[in-house]
């Protein structure tokens, strides 16, 4: 039997730009549900999800991190994605494995340059979108600047589902636009009944019988309502706004109600797959279907070996159970199921459709491999990474290190699908090749720590070739 209720699950992705507060949110998220004792901090490397050695040095995400926490009677998997643009490829992966995008910005700095990126990464996606506009306790905030950019940027359908109780140091509070009180409190930065009307033209222009009955007049019901919201937010007419701030917790209680009460289910947001016959279908997110299932990470874990982060379908995944995978020609057995809460695990017997979890020790599952039950039956759409253009030629400073380097820097390559490692035939050099020089500068450091391998890098030799430059006349006779 299922553990979770498939109408009761909520998996989330937190994205944005880097140092907006996403993981400080996160561990936030974690202790006031109750998941853990005490909110971890990224300063001082007590944070649940950087759990990292790179991340603790650079104090920012370099890899996506799992956890989960009940709130409300749901079960919510959080999924922390890097803001760095340099790690684009984390944040591709984990919206695979979700049904709704959060995209954290800084009330200070607006709208970065990832925060548009990621934010048309999730649309591409075709999922469900939040926005969070965290740290609104520090000084010098304009609110009508914040939300002007942000309805100009990405169109009206962002409405603001509460407003700040004062704003900076005197950062109260929120108050509610969908469920506006009989009191408004002097603080607020606006009067909430003003964006109660977009707010209720935003959620019933996802349903037409609803918006009939709701243009007559008619009186609509906070159950009506609250279908009708989710259904907005699939079908993109509402994309509601939360203000927050992670350092001081005020604005995320009611974030987590909004989590639990509004982000989509997996039975709200069906994916879709090719069969047998080349035809695209839907996916019913049922337990006692079809197994179908994805690979969205992988991490080459030096005590856990290597751990493939899987999100389940439709189906049920279960220990010890024979899996197919369309890109190998082999039956292959699922030896351990874990459930992960950033870097720690338990064990789990199996993983039912909406459900994310990671599989282990098994060698032939790579990012993008698509999970079924029998051979041939079912492939998700594949990943679509961006091409990493800058490249370093790499040595190892050692000489004892020479059979080890290419192994080190495959795992990587496995890890990070916007990482390439070729061997040049021309030049004879190792060549690696990321998103920047930030991006291989952190995967050097990531090898040098796990698998104990210094490199040297510097740019790559161009393979010359000799052709004709000009034109030239010549006679010769051979006796």
């Amino acid at each position: 039997m299922a553990k979770h209720q498939v109408a009761d699950i909520r998996n989330v992705a937190l994205i944005g730009h880097g140092a907006v507060g996403k993981t400080t949110l996160a561990d936030l998220l974690l202790f006031k549900s109750g998941a853990v004792s005490r909110a971890g901090s990224v300063d001082d490397g007590s944070s649940v999800l950087d759990s990292d050695e790179e991340a603790k040095h650079h104090k920012h995400s370099i890899t996506s991190t799992v956890v989960h926490f009940t709130h409300a009677g749901k079960y919510v998997n959080v999924i922390d994605a890097p803001g760095y643009p340099d790690f684009i490829g984390q944040v591709i992966g984990s919206l695979r494995a979700v049904e709704t995008a959060i995209v954290v910005l800084s009330a200070s700095a607006g709208i970065e340059v990832n925060t548009r990126r990621t934010f048309n990464v999730a649309g591409q996606e075709g999922i469900g979108r939040m926005v969070v506009v965290n740290k609104c306790d520090l000084e010098n905030l304009d609110f009508d600047r914040i939300l002007d950019s942000l309805r100009e940027t990405f169109g009206n359908a962002c409405v603001p589902m509460n407003l700040p109780v004062g704003l900076g140091p005197k950062f109260s509070g929120v108050v509610s636009t969908l469920e506006v009180p009989a009191t408004v409190p002097a603080e607020a930065v606006a009067d909430p009944k003003e964006w109660n009307q977009p707010m209720m033209d935003a959620i019933v222009e996802a349903d037409e019988s609803l918006m009939e009955r709701y243009l007559e007049g008619q009186q609509l019901t906070p159950q009506e309502i609250s279908a009708a919201l989710s259904k907005a937010i699939a079908a993109g007419t509402l994309i509601p706004i939360f203000f927050t701030s992670s350092k001081t917790g005020v604005g995320v209680p009611e974030l987590m109600d909004a989590i639990a009460e509004y982000a989509l289910s997996p039975a709200e947001l069906p994916r879709k797959a090719t069969n047998a016959q080349g035809q695209e279908v839907a996916l019913t997110p049922d337990p006692s279907g079809p197994l179908v299932a994805q690979v969205f990470k992988t991490r080459i874990d030096p005590f856990v070996a290597r751990m493939s982060f899987i999100r389940v379908f439709s189906g049920t995944l279960k220990k010890d159970m024979s899996i197919h995978c369309a890109r190998v020609s082999k039956a292959i057995k699922v030896p351990q199921l874990l459930e992960m809460q950033g870097h720690q695990h338990a064990t789990i017997e199996e993983a039912s459709a909406g459900d994310i979890a990671v599989v282990v020790k098994v060698e032939d599952l790579a990012v993008g491999d698509t999970i079924t039950k029998d051979a041939g039956t079912f492939t998700m759409p594949p990943l679509k990474f961006p091409t990493p253009m800058i490249g370093l030629a790499v040595e190892p400073k050692s000489r004892a290190d020479q059979q080890k380097i290419s192994g080190a820097l495959q795992k990587i390559a496995e890890e990070d699908q916007t990482f390439v490692l070729t061997r040049e035939t021309q030049t004879k050099e190792l060549v690696i090749r990321g998103m920047s020089e930030l991006h291989l500068q952190m995967m050097k450091e990531r090898v040098a720590k796990r698998d104990k391998v210094e490199m040297i890098s510097h740019p790559p030799k161009i393979p010359y070739r000799e052709t004709v430059a000009g034109h030239a006349e010549g006679f010769y006779r051979h006796k």
